[in-house]
C-alpha cells in the first residue's frame, strides 16, 4: 500500500479536494479513514491537526483528529452511514482553524529568525505552535531576558515588512546544502521540505504556512524561561487579520458564468412553485427538506456562488435569496392555512394564555451592581471617568514612560485626532487606572476611597479576552495605609462576592504604578482551595494590586511623604465567570445575542 499524497505540503490554502478511500478502520468509539491523498494536516511538529469533513455517496465522517502513521495520515471521527474502499469522497477543511494554525506556525518561524539575529551561541531544539494552546521555541543555551526588547523589535520588523514566506520540496542532499540548520532526527517517512522567509536562510519544515509575514498579525514575545540549561522563548499571536479565501487568488478561474447561475435560479423558481401548488399538507415538509434542507437545492446553489467571478457574486446571492424567500413564504402560507382550519374545527376558550417574555439585566450589569454595593458598604464611592482619555492619564502619570510595551500600537487603540500639547494622544483606555490621577485631581486632598468601574479596550480577542471588556479599580489614599489594608479589603470582597469560605492571597509581581506590587488570587469556590479539575491548583488569578507608587501620588498632587495608598484592579468578566456554578471558560458568549445562553442568568 503506497503512501498518502500530502497535498498540504504544496498548497496550504487548499480547502477542498477529492480523494479515494484506501482503508476504513472501525473502532469502538470512532472510525479511522486512510485516503490516497489528503489536504488534512496530521498533528505533529508542534502544530495541531486539522479538522473538517469527509463526505461520500453513502456516508460521511466528521474529522476530529488526524494522526500520522508510517507514511499514511489516519482521519479519525464519527462515521455516519458507510464509506467504502475505492470510492471517491469529498474533503473539506475547517478553514478558520487551519488558517489560525498556519498563522501560529509561521509566527514561530518569524520569532526564530528574530532570536537567531539577536542571541548568539544557541542551537534550536524544538518548537510548539499551538498544541494544547502552547506557543514557544526551545533552544540549547541561555538567552538573557534582557534581550526580549531586541527580539520583540526584530520580530515586529519582520512582520511589518510583509516578507514572502515560501516552501519547496527537496531531496535530502538539497536540504543539507540549502538549509541553515538541519535537525538531528529528520523524518524518514515524510517528504522533505524547506520553508524560507525572504532574506533569511531556509530551514526544514513540514507544516502549513501563510504566504506573507503580515498575515500572522501582531506577535508579542511574552517571556523567556529556563529548563536544564535550555532557554524557552514564549510568544503570543494577537490580532487576527481578515480570513482569506482560496478564491482571492488572482489566478482563480471561474467555473460558471452569472448567466448560467441565473438559469439555474429560474429553473428552481419554476419547480418550487409548481411543487408547492400541487403538494398536499403532508408533503410540505418533504418539499421544505428538498429545497431548504442542509443538503437541499438552495444550499447546493449557495456553494456554487464561490465558483463565479468575484464581481458577480453579490448579484447572484441577491437572486438566490429572493427565491429562498418566496419558498419560505409559500411554506409559511400553507402552515397558516392548516392552523386556521384547525382553529375553526376546535377552540378551547378556557386555555390559559401565553405569558409575554420578561427581560432582565444583562449578567455583566448584574455583576457591576453587586460589586458596587459590596464596596459602598465599606466606604468606597463609585466614580466614572472618560473611556477615551489622554496618554498622560492612561500611561505617563502612572509611571509608564514612552517606549513602554503597553503603549505599543499592537496593544492599544489610538484615536486619530490631533494630540494635546501637554497631555499627548487620545487613546481608548486600556485599563481603569486612568481614574487614579483624575480622582486625586478631582478631590484635591486625602482621604480617598473610590471604586471606578468602566469599559476598557485592548487589541486581543480569544477565549479569555475581548476587544472591549469591563474592569473595576479600587483606590485608597490616607495616612498610615499599608499592605494589611489591601489584604483585609480583598478578603472582604472575596467572602461577599464568592462565599464565606473563599480567601485571597497576594504574590509578589511588578507593575509600573505600584510598589510593592502583587498578583491577586482567590481560592477556588468549587474545591475550597484543595485543587480540582476546574482550578488545577486550588487558586484562580483574578487581577493585580499593590501600594500606589510615589510618582503616581506626585502626579495627582498628593504628598507621598504624608500619605500612602493602595490600588487594585480586576476584570468584571473574569471575576464573574469564577462564580460558583458557572464554570464559564469562554467570556465571548456574554456579548453574544444568543438568548438561550443569556436567559440563564
Amino acid at each position: 500500500m503506497s503512501d498518502t499524497k500530502l497535498l498540504y505540503l504544496t498548497d496550504s490554502y487548499k480547502q477542498e479536494a477529492k480523494a479515494k478511500v484506501v482503508e476504513v478502520k472501525k473502532q469502538a468509539n470512532q472510525t479511522g479513514v486512510i485516503l490516497d491523498q489528503t489536504i488534512f494536516y496530521p498533528q505533529g511538529g508542534g502544530q495541531p491537526s486539522d479538522v473538517g469533513s469527509i463526505e461520500g455517496k453513502n456516508g460521511s465522517i466528521k474529522v476530529t483528529q488526524v494522526a500520522y502513521n508510517q507514511g499514511k495520515p489516519i482521519h479519525f471521527g464519527k462515521l455516519e452511514g458507510n464509506l467504502q474502499k475505492g470510492r471517491v469522497v469529498s474533503l473539506k477543511l475547517d478553514w478558520r482553524r487551519r488558517y489560525n494554525n498556519m498563522r501560529l506556525h509561521s509566527a514561530g518561524h518569524i520569532v526564530h529568525e528574530a532570536v537567531m539575529k539577536v542571541a548568539h551561541g544557541i542551537e534550536p531544539i524544538e518548537g510548539m505552535h499551538g498544541i494544547g494552546g502552547k506557543l514557544y521555541l526551545k533552544y540549547k543555551g541561555i538567552i538573557d531576558r534582557t534581550l526580549i526588547p531586541q527580539i520583540q523589535e526584530k520580530t515586529t520588523e519582520i512582520v511589518a515588512s510583509n516578507k514572502n514566506i515560501s516552501t519547496k520540496l527537496v531531496s535530502l542532499k538539497k536540504l543539507k546544502k540549502e538549509s541553515g540548520w538541519v535537525p538531528k532526527n529528520l523524518p524518514k517517512n515524510k517528504p522533505l521540505r524547506i520553508v524560507r522567509i525572504a532574506g533569511f536562510a531556509p530551514i526544514p519544515d513540514g507544516g502549513t504556512q501563510v504566504k506573507k509575514t503580515k498575515e500572522t498579525g501582531a506577535i508579542n514575545i511574552s517571556d523567556i524561561d529556563y529548563e536544564n540549561g535550555h532557554s524557552v522563548v514564549k510568544y503570543q499571536v494577537l490580532a487576527q487579520p481578515k480570513l482569506p479565501s482560496t478564491h482571492d487568488d488572482p489566478t482563480f478561474k471561474p467555473k460558471r458564468t452569472l448567466e448560467e447561475f441565473a438559469s439555474s435560479i429560474t429553473q428552481l423558481e419554476e419547480k418550487h412553485l409548481e411543487k408547492l401548488s400541487t403538494a398536499s399538507v403532508d408533503q410540505k415538509e418533504q418539499v421544505r427538506i428538498k429545497y431548504l434542507g442542509r443538503r437541499g437545492v438552495v444550499n447546493q446553489l449557495t456553494k456554487e456562488i464561490a465558483h463565479l467571478p468575484v464581481k458577480d457574486r453579490k448579484e447572484a446571492g441577491e437572486q438566490l435569496n429572493r427565491v429562498k424567500l418566496k419558498i419560505r413564504q409559500a411554506l409559511l402560507g400553507s402552515k397558516t392555512k392548516v392552523q386556521s382550519q384547525r382553529l375553526k374545527s376546535w377552540l378551547d376558550v378556557t386555555t390559559p394564555g401565553e405569558k409575554p417574555p420578561q427581560g432582565h439585566l444583562h449578567p455583566i450589569t448584574q455583576a457591576i451592581e453587586e460589586i458596587t454595593r459590596i464596596f459602598e458598604n465599606i466606604g468606597f464611592t463609585r466614580v466614572r471617568f472618560p473611556e477615551i482619555d489622554y496618554d498622560w492619564y492612561v500611561f505617563e502619570s502612572l509611571n509608564m514612560p514612552p517606549g513602554h510595551p503597553a503603549r505599543d500600537e499592537w496593544e492599544t487603540f489610538f484615536i486619530d485626532a490631533p494630540p494635546h500639547k501637554k497631555l499627548g494622544e487620545l487613546v481608548l483606555t486600556t485599563h481603569t487606572s486612568n481614574g487614579q490621577v483624575r480622582e486625586m485631581e478631582r478631590v484635591k486632598k486625602a482621604p480617598i476611597r473610590m471604586i471606578n468601574i468602566a469599559k476598557c479596550y485592548r487589541r486581543q480577542h480569544d477565549l479569555t479576552h475581548t476587544a472591549m471588556f469591563h474592569q473595576f479599580e479600587g483606590l485608597v489614599i490616607d495616612r498610615g495605609i499599608n499592605i494589611q489594608h489591601i489584604k483585609g479589603t480583598l478578603d472582604y470582597f472575596a467572602r461577599k462576592f464568592y462565599g464565606p469560605t473563599v480567601k485571597s492571597r497576594i504574590r509578589p509581581s511588578m507593575f509600573r504604578f505600584t510598589e510593592p506590587s502583587f498578583e491577586l488570587d482567590f481560592s477556588c469556590v468549587h474545591c475550597e482551595g484543595r485543587g480540582c479539575r476546574f482550578c488545577k491548583s486550588g487558586w484562580h488569578e483574578v487581577g493585580g494590586t499593590g501600594m500606589v507608587h510615589p510618582n503616581v501620588l506626585k502626579a495627582g498632587g498628593i504628598d507621598p511623604e504624608k500619605y500612602t495608598g493602595f490600588a487594585f484592579g480586576m476584570g468584571v468578566e473574569r471575576a464573574y465567570t469564577l462564580k460558583p456554578g458557572l464554570k464559564l471558560d469562554d467570556i465571548r458568549p456574554l456579548y453574544s445575542t444568543n438568548l438561550d445562553f443569556l436567559e440563564q442568568f
